[in-house]
């Protein structure tokens, strides 16, 4: 966005370990905050930030004369005071929708709603990533939907075909995956709604030359709840011990091999805001098979194949025709390189920086 944003100032403000780990655009200036938690931790399913750094990122964030300021996501929302003219962006409401599959106990959720409750009360506008979220959104705040500002996400553009042999045996070996049969990849994290023990389920209906399952995510520092340990239970039951890998955290340049050694993605979710690995893999020329729940449907159109996430055997069953039928593949693969085209992260910048231009009365110092 600050690529974009010509005539227009840009501050960002970040705690000192995002500064130390991150690459900051030019022409932004920044603001260095000392804090005891990563924003990360302080967002996290079991956590909360403390007072302290609490009142340090307002107080740091409060000082400037800031004609607007961005939150890209609630997660890292602190009140400023006096409040200043603010677009908070909320990717979805799953945790009001489907609490119990979010929180681990009830002081997180008390925490959330919370900081939910303030961001709502300081924002000016709102921001979400998809129709189906912004729905969902006005459903569960009782906002009026056309009040929310819908702009969409992109790939990066490393996520692209790749022609390299090398590279893709390379990606199979340093994780472990057998090279002789189909892969079929998930991507995104380990937690309840993701219904990843849906998906366990239906890949144990398949023969066990059918394919061998890659669920990539974060299970060692996921910030979101996590249903990690019960997953590798259900792994052991199910019999899928050489079946299935959890690769844990893959870096970016593995995950773009891996979108194209696969044959399919699934994304088995009972919600999703928008669903950014589907136009990863899409970008790479890897077809989608996905539920019919959230945004999914929206977002791959008619690039995706559908089940109902309840239905296990309706998952297997999909699974195994598009797994036995390379036709139906490649067609989904070329509808997936035309849907892709709609998805640009530039447009989304462009769309957003509109909208800060905008609660900011046509000023031009933005946070």
């Amino acid at each position: 966005m600050v690529a974009e944003g010509f005539g227009h100032e840009f501050t960002l403000v970040v705690d000192e370990a995002t500064a130390a780990d991150s690459v900051f655009p030019k022409g932004a200036s920044l603001v260095v905050v000392p804090t005891r938690h990563r924003p990360t931790e302080a967002a996290s399913a079991k956590g909360a930030r403390s007072p302290a750094d609490l009142w340090r990122m307002s107080r740091a964030a409060s000082r400037p004369r800031f004609d607007v300021f961005f939150f890209p996501a609630v997660y890292s929302f602190y009140p400023l005071v006096p409040p200043a003219p603010m677009v908070v962006a909320f990717h979805d409401a799953i945790a009001e929708a489907r609490p119990e599959m979010i929180f681990p106990g009830l002081r997180s959720r008390v925490f959330w709603n919370a900081k939910t409750w303030l961001a709502r009360r300081q924002a000016h506008r709102l921001l979400t990533v998809s129709e189906s979220a912004r729905a969902q959104i006005a459903a569960a705040f009782g906002e009026d939907a056309s009040s929310i500002e819908v702009v969409g996400e992109g790939p990066s553009p490393c996520f692209k075909l790749l022609d390299d042999p090398s590279a893709l045996r390379g990606v199979f070996s340093r994780h472990g995956l057998p090279e002789d049969k189909p892969l079929i990849l998930y991507v995104g994290g380990i937690s309840p709604h993701k219904n990843l023990e849906g998906l366990l389920r239906a890949v144990a209906r398949l023969g066990e030359g059918d394919c061998h399952l890659a669920l990539v995510g974060d299970h060692s520092h996921d910030a979101f709840h996590s249903c990690y340990e019960d997953l590798v239970a259900l792994v052991h039951r199910l019999g899928l011990a050489g079946r299935v890998t959890f690769t844990g955290f893959v870096e970016e340049q593995d995950l773009v091999l891996l979108y194209n050694a696969a044959t399919l993605l699934v994304l088995p979710s009972f919600d999703e805001g928008f669903g950014l690995p589907a136009v990863e893999a899409m970008a790479c020329g890897l077809p989608v098979a996905a539920s019919r729940r959230g945004a999914l449907p929206e977002v791959l159109g008619p690039a995706g194949a559908y089940f109902e996430p309840n239905d296990t055997e309706e998952i297997a069953s999909l699974l195994r025709r598009l797994l036995g039928h390379s036709a139906a593949r490649e067609a989904m693969r070329q509808a997936g390189f035309l849907r892709v085209k709609d998805f640009s992260w530039t447009v989304s910048a462009r769309r957003t920086l509109r909208l800060l231009v905008e609660v900011a009365g046509g000023r031009h110092r933005a946070a």
